[in-house]
């Protein structure tokens, strides 16, 4: 993992801060080492450490960057999906207002048919905007089914290429970037909950995917068993017509 002191436009990589340090929650100062991990000019996690002396201090953040290294890629993708869930609370308040608009025959808001035009895409514009404010929302619909599939997928890749956390775990001092500054969550709990939510995505995908590999993709069913180690009677009750 690259160790910087500066900013920069992209890449992943830690900034190190070495000297006095401060604890929000409980305003505890005292001597350490602060590593911003960043992606571009995105922050991702921060780590903040008490070290006595400037070498040791260095010497472990060095340390601590390289143990989180194996998560970057799992990180960053996390941070697009939280980015995303924003987006779509957002949509999802457009939608519910746009649901009450049409019930009442009335338009959605001057200031939120704007905003929701301009979440959709050109694709989404074409297909269900109506044209003036009234009607909008099947066009919300089409804008939240987007971010959930964005996020379902980013949860999913995010799973993908995790290291296995028994043997890469996470520092407990590792946390979310907070706001106004107060501390932000644990970075291994959020991550933690956010890996689970990508593993639940992919086991509801087991049964259409094994009902797709042999109906349409002419995988067999011992095929099907050797790759996936599901038993025979679980693939029969998947296909029970294939």
């Amino acid at each position: 993992m690259e160790i910087t002191t500066e900013a920069r436009d992209t890449g992943v990589y830690v900034i190190r801060t070495v000297g006095t340090q401060t604890w929000p929650e409980d305003s505890w100062q005292a001597h350490g080492v602060r590593l911003d991990l960043m992606d571009g000019l995105q922050p991702v996690a921060v780590c903040t450490l008490e070290v006595g002396g400037t070498l040791a201090a260095e010497e472990r953040g060095a340390a601590e960057a390289e143990a989180i290294e194996p998560w970057t890629r799992t990180l960053r993708y996390l941070a697009v999906v939280r980015r995303l869930r924003g987006h779509l609370d957002t949509a999802g308040r457009l939608l519910a207002e746009a649901d009450d608009a049409e019930r009442h025959g009335a338009p959605l808001g001057e200031v939120d048919a704007p905003t929701l035009r301009a979440m959709a895409t050109s694709q989404e514009c074409d297909q269900a905007d109506p044209g003036s404010d009234y009607g909008m929302a099947p066009l919300a619909r089409l804008v939240v089914a987007r971010h959930e599939r964005q996020i379902g997928e980013g949860l999913r890749k995010s799973l993908a290429f995790a290291p296995a956390p028994a043997a890469r775990p996470i520092h407990p001092a590792w946390e979310l970037p907070g706001l106004g500054g107060m501390p932000g969550e644990s970075l291994a709990r959020a991550v933690a909950r956010d890996l689970l939510a990508g593993w639940a995505s992919v086991r509801d995908l087991r049964d259409p995917l094994i009902t797709w590999a042999v109906g349409e993709a002419e995988l067999t069913r011992t095929e099907v068993q050797q790759t996936t180690g599901a038993s025979r009677s679980t693939i029969n009750r998947i296909l029970p017509n294939t």
